[in-house]
């Protein structure tokens, strides 16, 4: 299992970090890994929403289905995925920052299922990380450049 905890500071207040983290789509716009998001579901953004995300794995996309498991506005968000061959829980915090803004901790957890995920778990957790970290710095860019406008 790979597995990564990062922080970062952000000018937005806490409610416009969630509510901007928690419309996943948004990945597609930080994320470098990520080659498109979308919602698979209407209504407010809430428990239970539903994203696809379409991650890049070398030269192939891979469509990732998160669903938000835990909805507690504006201190927690945790979207989980599971599907045959992986499982994945990205478990997001935010705290009052000591300027008004706000720290982000993002933990994030992703497994190969089954016999190969074992084989290629070493591997996996080393791409994790690096994945993982140029997602947050990319995070960390956004939040500033278009989020902590609208404090």
């Amino acid at each position: 299992m790979a597995r990564i905890t990062e922080q970062l500071a952000s000018p937005a207040t806490p409610e416009v970090a969630f509510d901007t983290l928690a419309d996943f789509t948004t990945t597609a716009e930080w994320d470098p890994g990520i080659a498109a998001a979308e919602r698979l579901d209407d209504g407010p953004i809430g428990l239970g929403s539903r994203f696809e995300v379409r991650s890049r794995i070398g030269l192939v996309t891979v469509p990732l289905v998160y669903e938000i498991t835990h909805y507690e506005r504006p201190d927690r968000l945790v979207l989980s995925t599971i599907g045959t061959f992986h499982r994945g829980e990205d478990d997001v915090r935010f705290a009052a920052g000591p300027d008004g803004g706000t720290v982000v901790t993002w933990t994030a957890m992703f497994a190969v299922r089954g016999p190969i995920g074992r084989l290629i778990d070493p591997g996996l957790s080393v791409a994790f990380r690096r994945v993982g970290k140029a997602a947050i710095a990319g995070l960390e860019r956004f939040l500033h450049e278009q989020v902590g406008q609208r404090r």
